[in-house]
């Protein structure tokens, strides 16, 4: 197996597990619960990529991405445009 290989397992192996975490993590009944870990583990990578683009938010999760971004983009505003932190 080549390196290429190897490395593209290794990713989908992390995605998988990631996945399974979250599943198990996010409480979402017996039945759906079951049901998700059915299809990652029947359909490994594409059961995973399903999971996260149907998963939905947790309460309060988009207001905590959008204060991360908030705060990303003031520390932006007020660091030097040359990057060097030099200046004013």
């Amino acid at each position: 197996m080549t390196i290429m290989g190897v490395t593209l397992a290794i990713a989908v192996v992390i995605v998988w597990l990631i996945s399974l975490v979250d599943i198990f993590r996010r409480h979402l009944g017996a039945q759906r619960t079951a049901a998700w870990v059915l299809i990652v583990l029947i359909l490994p990578f594409v059961g995973s990529v399903l999971y996260w683009v149907l998963r939905k938010p947790e309460p309060g999760e988009a207001q905590r991405i959008a204060d991360i971004e908030r705060d990303r983009r003031e520390q932006a505003a007020h660091r030097p445009f040359d990057g060097s932190g030099f200046g004013a």
